[in-house]
């Protein structure tokens, strides 16, 4: 196996929860598009949108089967998820019988142990931040997990982009977008542009389009199917695609059973012989 620096085990790790944390906030149901979208307002759209930035448990653990293609290479894994609401997740991730490594990330701090390199690195969110060029911080994270809206601020305007089948609320004007699409978008403004496509009967998010300028990079989260434990609604088929000029990604996410308010300690051990990951 390759030997791997702090840095990309760092995007790797960053990537892995960017796209395997992803996950549904309710099914699109098909819509015969000859049928006029109901006209709705602004601020009722923005309402139903942020109605679903709600966690009504405290605890939640979930293992989820990853399929991955990339221009060069594709794998598949397995990821073990424990999650303690607002406080840390934890468990570990698995190459076929294998348990590549653990990982912790707290509020303020992420941990990992690489155990076929038998290394380790500590970090701050903070620094994960600097690398990334854009800020990180634990509600990212735990939106991924929970299914969350990602991104979702009450005192944000959203505005509406007008679509004829399903509605758009987005994080930017429209002509954001256009400036983006004609290249005359300042990137040092170091904005991320986020789409929510709501349902046009039930209005749950069932697709979130992120644009990172900055990085030249683009996200679609896609969200296939849901599914129902322990009288909660969790994801159950996810399929994400990111696209950047170095590579293009497509995850499939498949989950099994959610256990839910039914906690267990979150922690991570990493053995004295291990050496602090290369930079």
């Amino acid at each position: 196996m390759n030997k791997y620096s702090k840095k990309n085990i760092l995007i790797g790790f960053f990537t892995l929860f960017l796209v395997v944390f992803i996950v549904s906030c309710g099914n699109r149901k098909h819509e015969d598009k000859d049928e006029k979208l109901p006209n709705k307002s602004t601020k009722e759209l923005e309402r139903a949108l942020l109605a679903q930035d709600t966690i009504p448990y405290d605890f939640l653990a979930v293992r989820i089967g990853v399929d991955l293609k990339r221009t060069k290479q594709n794998a598949s894994f397995s990821c073990y998820v424990k999650l303690n609401i607002d406080t840390a997740f934890g468990g570990s991730i698995k190459v076929g019988p294998a348990v590549f490594a653990t990982y912790m990330v707290t509020t303020d701090s992420i941990f990992f142990a690489n155990k076929m390199e038998k290394c380790y690195f500590k970090e701050s969110l903070a620094y994960i931040s600097t690398l990334f060029g854009t800020e990180i911080e634990f509600d990212f994270f735990q939106d991924l997990i929970l299914g969350l809206p990602i991104g979702l601020d009450e005192n944000t305007k959203y505005q509406e982009i007008k679509d004829p089948d399903h509605y758009i609320l987005s994080s930017h004007k429209e002509r954001l977008y256009k400036r983006l699409e004609n290249d005359r978008l300042n990137l040092e403004d170091n904005v991320m542009l986020i789409q929510y496509h709501m349902d046009a009967k039930t209005l749950a998010v069932f697709q979130t389009n992120i644009e990172v300028p900055s990085d030249t990079t683009s996200i679609q989260i896609a969200y296939l199917e849901t599914k129902i434990e322990e009288s909660f609604k969790v994801p159950e088929s996810t399929i994400i695609n990111i696209t950047n000029p170095k590579d293009t990604l497509e995850i499939e996410l498949n989950y099994a059973s959610v256990k839910i308010n039914k906690p267990s300690e979150i922690k991570i051990k990493i053995p004295d012989s291990y050496v602090e990951c290369n930079k």
